[in-house]
Order: structure tokens, then sequence, then C-alpha cells
């Protein structure tokens, strides 16, 4: 089994440690042997890496949009061999399995909460690389904070312009960028943004604002803070395709996880209950079960893509 991970690599905290964590699970029940890619600067693993990695694995698990050209034409040049892209959108290819999420569902509830706790009206959202994926997390958080307060102004900025995944990967531009949105009147900052967002996190503890996390559960990392996560479940998902696979049972084409599917939620909001109200709680909820039954609708950016 090959892993190519997402843009920041393992330790990211986010997404490359989440699947990790589901591919590690799957390990301890299989058997197989793991061998790991991770990226080189901007962000992307070298052709030389990925190659090696093809040709000594039987299965290769590639994390992040990026590598979606990348999968295909891989697969394409090796039929004998399985590929499971995590955040793909590949459906015409016999040895490719996508696996996506539902993102812009969970984020409307992250932006429905931002809208609900800000007290000054202007939230921001900060993204690692403005790609489709991270930019659908944008238009969830503000469709969701809209649909609480219609005056509420969202600040956006993408650390990486298109194509730089290299926006993953920078702490440090992450607190700088937050730290100025927070000073020019941003109180709630959402983060997509891998490791770039501890940084954004860092700033939140810094200057006594708020932040809210992403892929997996973040919360701890700034107690009182981070008002929740939005997670989307890689570790599971990821998971399930392993469990199919060594049943036989590998399915190609796209799969989608959303609230509905549990693939996506907002944490339990364990350190910022004295923040998120009860009545905010039951809000929220109200929120979700529209999602899931239908009587809201959020904009879906992939559906393009």
């Amino acid at each position: 089994m090959g892993f190519i991970t997402g843009a920041a690599g393992l330790g990211d905290e986010s997404f490359s440690d989440m699947t990790y964590k589901g591919l590690r699970k799957a390990q301890r029940r299989f058997g197989f042997e793991l061998m790991i890619a991770e990226p080189d600067s901007p962000g992307m693993v070298s052709n030389q890496t990925i190659d090696e990695l093809t040709k000594n694995c039987d299965v290769i698990v590639l994390l992040g949009a990026q590598y979606n050209p990348l999968a295909r034409g891989l697969a394409a040049s090796n039929p004998d061999k399985k590929f499971v892209v995590i955040e793909g959108n590949i459906t015409d290819s016999p040895n490719v399995a996508s696996i996506g999420f539902q993102q812009h569902e969970g984020a409307f509830l992250a932006g429905a909460l931002a809208a609900m706790v800000t007290q000054t009206h202007i939230i921001g959202y900060i993204g690692g690389t403005d790609i489709p994926p991270v930019r659908s997390f944008l238009v969830g958080y503000t469709e969701g904070a809209r649909k609480v307060n219609p005056e509420v102004r969202v600040e956006s900025f993408f650390i990486g312009g298109p194509g730089d995944f290299s926006g993953f990967e920078k702490p440090w531009d992450g607190l700088r960028v937050a730290t100025r949105m927070y000073n020019n009147g941003v109180d709630v900052i959402f983060q997509v943004a891998g490791m770039t967002g501890n940084g954004v996190i860092e700033a939140a503890r810094r200057e006594g604002k708020y932040v809210i996390g992403v892929d997996s559960n973040q919360d701890a990392m700034a107690v009182g803070h981070v008002l929740t996560s939005m997670m989307k479940r890689f570790d599971e998902a990821v998971y399930e395709e392993m469990v199919q696979l060594f049943s036989g049972k590998f399915v190609p084409g796209s799969k989608k996880y959303g609230l509905r599917e549990k693939g996506v939620s907002l944490t339990d909001m364990r350190y910022s209950r004295d923040v998120v109200s009860p009545d905010m709680r039951a809000k929220l909820e109200k929120l979700k079960q529209g999602i899931v039954n239908g009587t809201i609708v959020v904009t879906n950016l992939l559906d393009a893509y």
C-alpha cells in the first residue's frame, strides 16, 4: 500500500494525519506494508518518488484534489494497480475510486455558528490555496453566516494562488494574515489551510479571538479560542475503502460523504460551551436537519468541478 500525503505532509494535525490514522487502523487489521511519500516544495511529491511508489505498491492512496490529473495518468499506465483519491472526482477510470466530502454542508454550519458568535459582524476565512475544493468551503461558510445574519461581512484570504499548494504548509503566514484580520475587526476566522491553519489558531490564542478548525478535531489546540472544528472523517472513509478493497469489493467511481452519511460534522464544542449557548446549539441542529432533509440547499461549488 502506498500513501501520498496532502500538501503539508504528516504532522499537519489535519487531513494528512487523519488519513494516516485510518490507514494504520486498516494496516493493523489486514497486515499490509505501508509506504509513505511526503511532498517536496512546493507541496507536491516529486515524479521520481511517485514512480518508485507506484512500482512497489499494488494500491496507492493519494490525498488531495491536486492529485486528480496525476491519478488519472497513473491509472491509465498501470491498469493492474488500484488508486484511491481522497478529495478526488474521477468517475471514468476502472481502477480509480474517488472519495469526496460534502464540505459545503459542514462549512454552512461553521458559518452559521460564526454569525451567531461574532460581536463585530465581521467574520473571516483563510484558505490554504485557491482551488475549487477550498473555495467550496468559503461558499458554504458564507451562505451559513448569511442565513443567520444577512448583514454579516465575510473577509477571505487565500495563502496560495491557484496551483500553489505550498499555501498549506506556511503556519507563519497563517499567523500573520490572521493577526491582520483580527486587528481589522474580524473576531471569528474559519481556517481551511492544513498546517498553515495552525498559525491561524495561534493568532486566535494570542489576540483573544475565535477560530474554527477544520478536517480533524482541533478544539484542544487553543482551548477556549477554537469554537469548533468542521471535521471531515478522512480516517473512517479511507478505512472503509480498505475494508472494501480487501473484501474483493473495490468499486471505482465517486463516493460522497456529507451530513447525512456522517462524513462531515462539527465537534461537540467541549471547550467552548461558555460561548456557544444551548440556544445556539439548538439552532445549529435545526439547520443541520434542514440540510439533511433537503429543505435547506447549500451551493456545491464542486458540482461543476
